[in-house]
């Protein structure tokens, strides 16, 4: 990669619907090489996808929390699978140390938040530590090698 990938790239995280045509004038150069770079770096895996945005608060989604796990012996694998058909969860981590799991979940309402933990109680040890206000969300930090 070249300081010409860290700028697409840079770009492409603030701004994932940049038509090729600015994303080609603001490195540059023509269309169909900014296309190519682009292509080149989601083939290599280093650009994983597009998404939206979406406001969970937008969608009716008022609480939303950090799960910290810790594994009950023979219970492992019932948690991901509970984690993975669980919708209100959106993200799950596998972690180092002595806690071993982190879930980010968004639910509707306390009462929900509550039947979840509840659920999660029954395989796995957890403190939870509900989201307030966010301060910080940029993407990862890009840097020239």
């Amino acid at each position: 990669m070249d300081t010409t990938d860290y700028e697409i790239l840079r770009i492409l995280q603030a701004d994932g619907r940049i038509t090729m045509k600015a994303l080609a004038g603001r490195i540059s150069m023509s269309v169909p090489a900014a296309a190519e770079r682009v292509r080149r770096l989601e083939e290599q895996g280093v650009i994983q996808g597009y998404r939206a945005e979406i406001d969970p608060a937008a969608l009716g989604r008022r609480v939303e929390a950090v799960i910290l796990a810790i594994d009950r012996p023979g219970l492992s694998v019932k948690l991901r699978e509970f984690a993975a058909d669980c919708p209100d969860i959106t993200e799950a981590w596998d972690l180092a140390g002595r806690v071993n799991v982190l879930l980010r979940v968004s639910c509707r309402d306390m009462p929900a938040f509550q039947q979840l933990a509840a659920s999660l109680q029954q395989l796995c040890t957890t403190e939870s530590y509900l989201f307030l206000n966010e301060f910080k969300n940029t993407g990862v930090p890009i840097e020239n090698e």
